[in-house]
């Protein structure tokens, strides 16, 4: 290696990988494997340090290969491995020359098993990733598309061949990757539910080819870490939002999108875990809520207005607040048992009973941060996840047809409605309110399903639920200069 790429070269200590564990699952937005798990590999392996490049500074012969596991997190409870990775990586990368290890994501486990490899290979782990978060689907990243992966190698923990597939016309769509992914995984019992791959071979000229023409995310490894460094501060939440901000850059903010407590949650067990989970807000005297429907990964959060329906405490699913890609990120705000921790985050897998504690997050409160993601509003990525969105909603019952809309003009353009409740109510029943969230603008509303425009109603006080019981109400922003902003429509049920 030349001196120049050898003056690249960053070394992360054990204490390192553990806090990178704790920011890549804030980022991994409710998925990439549960963080029990990521530590638990990390202890197994043994690895105490690792070597990181980033992709501008690989030498040219450089022999790289993206590598991770693909799994369901219910499934990897019962098949804590990290070896089919390894012995896939180097089934395709063996022995000899300077060797890279490429993420496939940022998560608790797809960020800590490449980790693993390079530190048990003495490979250099590539500190760079084409997405800086976690994915359901392999066509979510910004190599979809853009990039051909010439072949896959699949090894069992035991060390079976189970594939060895070669791609001679540079395949770009990573679905038929992932689909053969699957197809080995459900061919060889060894995989156990955990499919551990590498593919997507290259040299170091080729990774920095990637890089220039934008298909990597830069220092996503240390944008990870320095989140985990935030999690154990007194002021950890304003720390976190600061790495976020100077990561994401100036053109972009994070969002404090909601606080509140889990009410219920539901999740089906498929190739994916599909899940919905339902918050009310901490504000006692508001009935505001959120909901997050996840495939793995949190696809995209809605608000709740929970209602008492003749008596029964109800939400009502408003309109959403982010949309996948733009990331949906829990971080836990009070509390401590021997898994979960004031400051840090978690992953889905917290809501269900066998593996997490729903009961503690019924009474501590988390926050949701929303991250915008302009480098993943790709056509091609934004109709990926537009499809998985539909697919889980579908999993629950509920169609979706809407479009993606920025994080930015969600929270800023769309009337917000709440009913207000008296303290230690579940839903309220009396009256609702609307608040816009910009200045310079003011709220107009039809009762008649009509569309509301400049000439409509002003909203000037709250409107009693009598008047609205069984009927609907569409509302807008309207700003001084006649811009409007994004529609809301909610549709009430007999109260």
């Amino acid at each position: 290696m030349k001196e120049s790429e050898k003056e690249s070269i960053v070394e992360y200590s054990r204490d390192d990988l553990n806090s990178f564990i704790e920011g890549a699952t804030l980022l991994a937005t409710g998925g990439g494997g549960p963080i029990e798990v990521a530590k638990t590999l990390l202890d197994q392996s043994g690895v105490t340090s690792v070597k990181t490049l980033p992709s501008r500074s690989v030498p040219d012969g450089m022999k790289i290969a993206m590598t991770g596991q693909v799994f369901a997190p219910s499934d990897i409870w019962s098949n804590l491995d990290f070896t089919s990775a390894l012995n896939s990586y180097t089934s395709l990368v063996p022995e000899g020359g300077v060797r890279g290890v490429l993420p496939i994501e940022v998560g608790a486990v797809n960020g800590i098993v490449p980790a693993i490899i390079a530190g048990m290979t003495g490979a250099y782990l590539i500190a760079d990733a084409q997405i800086d978060r976690s994915m359901s689907q392999m066509d979510m990243g910004l190599f979809q598309m853009n990039v051909g992966f010439n072949n896959l190698h699949m090894v069992t923990k035991d060390g079976e061949v189970a594939a060895e597939i070669s791609y001679p016309g540079q395949e770009t769509d990573a679905m038929v990757l992932e689909k053969d992914i699957l197809d080995t995984m459900d061919a060889h019992a060894g995989f156990q539910g955990v499919g551990g791959f590498a593919s997507y071979s290259m040299s170091g000229t080729d990774l920095r080819d990637h890089f220039d023409r934008g298909l990597l995310i830069g220092d996503t490894f240390e944008y990870a870490k320095r989140l985990g460094t935030s999690m154990d501060a007194p002021d950890f939440e304003p720390r976190i939002l600061d790495t976020i901000q100077r990561h994401i850059g100036p053109d972009y903010s994070p969002y404090r999108l909601f606080r509140g407590y889990l009410v219920q949650a539901q999740q089906q067990a498929h190739a994916q875990d599909y899940g919905c989970v339902d918050f009310i807000t901490s504000d006692p005297t508001s009935c505001t809520g959120a909901r997050i429907y996840y495939s793995n990964e949190n696809m995209i959060a809605y608000r709740l207005l929970w209602v008492l329906v003749r008596g029964v405490p109800t939400p009502m699913e408003l309109n959403p607040m982010a949309i996948g890609p733009d990331a949906v990120c829990y971080l836990l705000m009070e509390g401590e048992t021997q898994n979960f921790r004031k400051g840090h985050s978690f992953s889905n897998e917290a809501y269900d009973q066998a593996h997490g504690a729903p009961d503690f997050f019924r009474t501590h409160e988390i926050e949701l941060i929303g991250i915008p993601e302009p480098r993943l509003r790709t056509r091609p990525i934004i109709d990926t996840f537009a499809r998985e969105i539909a697919t889980t909603k579908q999993a629950f019952g509920r169609p979706y047809t809407g479009n993606y809309i920025p994080m930015e003009q969600l929270n800023t353009l769309t009337p917000i409605i709440d009913m207000p409740r008296a303290e230690g109510d579940m839903g309220g029943h009396s009256h609702i309110t609307m608040t816009a969230g910009v200045a310079n603008a003011e709220i107009r509303y039809t009762l008649d399903g009509s569309e509301p425009d400049q000439d409509s109603r002003r909203y000037a006080e709250p409107i009693p639920c009598s008047a609205l019981s069984g009927r609907g109400i569409r509302a807008n922003l309207f700003h001084n200069d006649g811009r409007p902003g994004l529609p809301l429509t909610v549709r009430f049920p007999e109260l």
